[in-house]
């Protein structure tokens, strides 16, 4: 099942990047964006409906959410980027031991 979310019941394509609610996060609206990347507000109108951004634009969102330079988590939800972040720098071994615990800790009841 696709939990992406769909703009306009199904008329518009499934939004493939989390512009939307990385905006919201930073509590900006449309109008922030278009003030702080000197862009056309039709352009910000047309990604926040689901326009996937020319690679240049992508960068700038991304240095404007203080992603540090990774446009990749544009296309991740806000709220899925804190597991990113703690797995970062562990080494392969740590992340096999939080995979058991976490797969030890959810494991199915039959």
């Amino acid at each position: 099942m696709n939990n992406l979310p769909t703009i306009h019941g199904g008329k518009t394509p499934t939004r493939i990047h989390f512009i939307v609610e990385w905006a919201e996060r930073f509590g900006m609206k449309q109008s922030d964006i278009v003030r702080e990347l000197g862009v056309d507000k039709g352009l910000v109108s047309r990604w926040f409906s689901g326009t996937l951004p020319k690679h240049e634009y992508l960068e700038r969102l991304a240095a404007l959410f203080q992603m540090d330079g990774d446009i990749n988590r544009l296309f991740r939800h806000p709220e899925d980027d804190w597991l990113l972040k703690l797995f970062k720098d562990k080494s392969e071994a740590e992340r096999a031991k939080a995979r058991e615990l976490l797969e030890l800790y959810f494991r199915k009841t039959s």
